[in-house]
């Protein structure tokens, strides 16, 4: 990092004031300090263009009473070889310019007139400039300088000599000056990004120069300084954010606070103790310096040592803050702080953490307690929980009684549950749970808070549910109004995976502690985890029990239990086929007042579970699609967007796109989803004939269901592993799953189940043979599935194969079926229903008339053939090539006559091993 920095963000203003010192012509730079104005003026020396030209440079020096036209005369004297003419006017100069001595003419009589004299030395100068040309005088530093220079170059501008250019550099504050305006802002953060690339020669990471531009306010010198005394010390790249003040900049900050009077010190000691922008009035009040002094004070300094920004005055920046904090003695500090939090605690609103902060600086370890509390209680209110989980964090290290660490653990752990990070929180109550000694009431309650999280957010049921048993544990006693929302929230049939018994268990237990619920809104959530069970598992009369949620709720916080209950409810009354009722629900929750973004994406996925279970396919896999890919951060959730993305993908013969969606599903989220995504995987392995992975597929369905005694949850699960099982020769398995769900449905209000148990009946009696009583199990079924078009022309698919196989029409279904597939856009059922009607010549080929394939095999024997000789069954071949099994039968004895073989082990030979 040797030589000098390269100039960075300072190109355009180069070029701009080259251009106009090119010409004569009088310019002003305008910055503060450090930004850079010294080291534009050493680049526009060093320019080509310039070459030839005298260069005069003077500066002002901050003395308190500047020596009158100094910057001038140090400039004159800067160029000993200046061809002075001999023109008597100059002798104006001998008493200013004495150590010109005989390169002066005589010096001139007195005039006896003070304004008289001064426009002689003003002519002479301009006399001895214009000798010097061609030539740029420089003058730096400006705002130290008197008013008689200031006159002066309002004089020179106005007769400016041919080939002289003036640059003037000047902090804000200056005395008023002539010449065109060029200001010099601070560094934005690419440019600071760059500086810092070029001083340490390799890239820096975004945070660095982030910390950088807030530290130093883009300041050059400022960034210039924090970055070499890093590297020197081998500092690494966080330690730009830190407390790092370079040596230098502090005693330059301190070199120039001694310049200035005690009132204007003070005040810039108070914006520093302040460390925010304060306005005047309250600045002045912290640093106790009376109104009149202290607005001169302010005046002075501002541009300088402080920035003013919309009537409010600070530090230039952090950096300079830190520098002048170093100035200030830890007593008159002490005072400095406890007069900050004075003046604080007198506004409209006072900012109780700036408040505590000066309290604790002040020595007052009392005051900042309560007023740290009193911001974090602010910061849960507008919804700041990184602010207020960090300082209840930094109350709960401090406090020393085992009472007050109590109530601050249990208000740290609420404050961390509406944090985004789920993460964070999580960890944190684990933290407090395990760290802090805590009576059960308040250990009860952030084992609940944890355990609904993780419940609910953070895909961990099993963690989640052991987490509410031992909350309920610990609220039996002490808190039964508590315990009984717990035992309510363990109940909820999705949490953990348990059997059906047991939830309902808790809910009994819930139920003997409800009378201890007396705050209207606790009886109101705990009345909504109990619907919901009662919903969910498909109690009769339960969607009766839930009016209630429909009406208008009092307040916002009984709206969100409300909101909660809608969206709980329209899951369980779509998986249970009440589809009615489940749009009332949404429709409802979507009329409530303040939805919350997180709560309209919930609405959103609620309404495609809907409107997939109820048919409603137009457009749905890309909303389903786009869902689950917003939800990724919530795995239960994304899973179901993901069952429903990949089961269309299916439907629409994208076997591609359907498996990765539809195996992520299976492999998290709630029961109903893990059930369907499993048992759908096993359907689409077996029309890819992966026979080995079926029936492992359809028992790991099978067993979401069984572990949960949720048959009300089979609806999709149980016809379709009734259908794989048989068509792999296992009916005994097949009928015990439709015993199973008989017994898992009697008595519950869930029409969607009993329509596929019906289904499931009916594909039985087709497998057996027993084709009256599958005749009549479709009929059944057909009713039963008219409000789910999906499942309603898949059993018109299986009703025309029955009526086939008996000898009768079936058309009429498979028509029916073909049109619903088609609205739906299931084209590959769509186009099986066609096949199967070309085949009993219901449909027309694409020519008039059947193609004749004489003695050869037509493509659809081939296939038939080349399967059957793979060692397919006739059902297997059925699922894979999308027809029925007597159209299979069909077909491979037609290509057993045409090949001249008498059985299947013959056909590999004849076809050979690629059929």
């Amino acid at each position: 990092m040797a030589g000098r920095t390269p100039l960075v963000g300072r190109r355009a203003e180069l070029r701009a004031l080259l251009d106009l010192v090119r010409a004569p012509a009088v310019v002003r730079i305008d910055g503060e300090a450090g930004v850079g104005k010294t080291r534009l003026l050493a680049e526009l020396r060093e320019q080509r263009e310039l070459r030839g030209r005298r260069w005069l440079c003077g500066a002002g020096q901050p003395l308190r009473e500047p020596l009158p036209l100094a910057p001038l005369i140090d400039a004159v004297l800067a160029d000993e070889g200046a061809p002075w003419c001999a023109d008597p006017l100059l002798g104006a100069l001998v008493p200013v310019l004495p150590e010109l001595g005989p390169r002066l003419p005589p010096g001139l009589p007195p005039l006896g007139d003070v304004r008289a004299e001064r426009h002689r030395v003003y002519r002479a100068l301009r006399t001895a400039l214009a000798a010097a040309c061609p030539a740029v005088l420089v003058l730096d530093d400006l705002h130290w300088t008197d008013d008689g220079t200031a006159d002066f170059l309002h004089f020179l501008a106005g007769r400016l000599p041919a080939g002289l250019s003036v640059v003037l550099a000047h902090r804000p504050g200056a005395p008023d000056l002539p010449g065109t305006r060029l200001r010099l802002d601070p560094l934005n953060l690419c440019e600071t990004a760059e500086m810092l690339h070029a001083m340490v020669r390799e890239r820096p990471p975004a945070a660095a120069a982030e910390a950088l531009l807030r530290r130093t306010g883009g300041v050059p010198f400022a960034i210039e300084e924090v970055v070499r005394t890093a590297v020197t010390q081998g500092a690494p790249w966080d330690a730009l954010d830190g407390g790092l003040v370079p040596d230098g900049f502090a005693e330059a900050i301190a070199t120039r606070l001694d310049r200035l009077d005690d009132v204007a010190r003070r005040v810039v000691h108070a914006a520093a103790v302040l460390g925010a922008p304060a306005t005047a009035a309250d600045l002045l009040a912290v640093a106790e310096v009376p109104a009149e002094a202290g607005e001169a004070a302010l005046d002075a300094v501002t541009g300088s040592e402080l920035r003013e920004h919309g009537g409010q005055y600070g530090c230039r920046h952090e950096l300079a803050e830190q520098a002048v904090l170093r100035t200030i003695g830890p007593a008159r500090a002490r005072r400095l702080h406890r007069r900050a939090a004075e003046v604080l605690l007198a506004s409209a609103a006072p900012p109780h953490r700036r408040v505590g902060d000066h309290l604790r600086a002040a020595g007052d370890v009392e005051g900042w307690l309560v007023h740290a509390e009193l911001a974090a209680d602010r910061a849960v209110e507008v919804g700041d929980t990184g602010t207020a989980v960090g300082a209840l964090r930094e109350l709960l290290t401090a406090a020393d009684d085992a009472r007050e660490r109590s109530r601050l653990a249990l208000k740290l752990g609420r404050a961390a549950l509406d944090g985004v990070d789920v993460g964070a929180t999580v960890t944190l109550l684990r933290e407090l749970l395990a760290t802090v000694d805590l009576p059960p009431s308040i250990r009860g309650e952030l084992r609940a808070d944890l355990g609904l999280l993780l419940l609910n957010q953070a895909s961990a049921p099993e963690d989640g549910y052991r987490e509410l048993e031992l909350a309920a544990a610990d609220l039996r006693g002490p808190r039964p109004d508590l315990a009984a929302r717990v035992m309510s929230s363990l109940a909820n049939v999705h949490a953990g995976h348990h059997h059906i018994d047991v939830h309902l268990r808790w809910l009994a237990e819930a139920e003997a502690l409800a009378d201890a619920l007396t705050d209207p809104r606790a009886r109101v959530a705990y009345q909504v985890n109990r619907v919901t069970t009662l919903m969910t598992r498909g109690e009769p009369g339960a969607a009766g029990q839930a009016e209630w949620i429909l009406a208008d709720p009092p307040d916002a916080e009984t709206a969100r239990h409300h909101t909660r209950g809608c969206l709980n409810l329209v899951d369980a009354a779509s998986w249970l086929g009440h589809y009615d009722q489940a749009t009332r629900f949404l429709d409802r929750a979507r009329r409530l007042d303040d939805v919350s973004p997180y709560v309209e994406e919930q609405l959103q996925v609620a309404s495609v579970l809907l409107d997939w279970l109820s048919g409603r396919w137009t457009g749905l896999r890309q909303r389903a699609a786009d869902l689950a890919a917003r939800q990724a951060g919530l795995p239960r959730i994304a899973a179901e967007c993901r069952v429903i993305a990949g089961a269309l993908a299916a439907e629409e013969g994208d076997a591609a796109a359907a498996l990765p969606l539809l195996r992520a599903a299976a492999g998290e989220g709630p029961p109903p989803v893990l059930a369907t995504a499993r048992v759908l995987v096993a359907q689409l392995r077996h029309q890819r004939l992966v026979r080995s992975a079926v029936v492992r597929g359809v028992d790991d369905a099978l067993g979401v269901i069984r572990r949960t005694g949720m048959w009300v949850w089979a609806t999709e699960v149980t016809p379709i592993a009734v259908e794989l099982l048989s068509a792999m020769d296992r009916q005994a398995d097949a009928e015990r799953v439709v015993a199973e769900h008989r017994a898992g449905v009697a008595g519950l209000d869930c029409p969607a189940a009993h329509a596929a148990l019906a289904l499931a009946d009916a594909v039985l009696a087709h497998e057996r043979g027993d084709l009256d009583a599958a005749d009549a199990g479709y009929r059944a079924a057909a009713a039963l599935t008219a409000s789910r078009p999906q499942w309603h022309a898949r059993t018109l698919l299986r009703h025309a194969e029955c009526l086939f196989a008996a000898g009768r029409d079936g058309v009429p279904p498979l028509r029916a079926a073909e049109r619903l597939y088609s609205g739906l856009g299931a084209v590959v059922r769509a186009e099986r229903c066609r096949e199967v009607l070309r085949a009993h010549h219901a449909l027309p080929g694409p020519k008039r008339g059947r193609p004749g394939y004489g003695d050869k095999l037509s493509p659809r024997e081939r296939e038939a053939a080349r399967l059957a000789a793979a060692g397919c069954t006739n059902r297997q071949i059925a699922a894979g090539m999308g027809l029925s099994v007597r159209t299979v039968e069909q077909h491979v004895a037609r290509a057993l006559h045409k090949l001249g073989v008498d059985s299947r082990r013959e056909l590999t030979a004849v076809l050979g091993p690629s059929g």
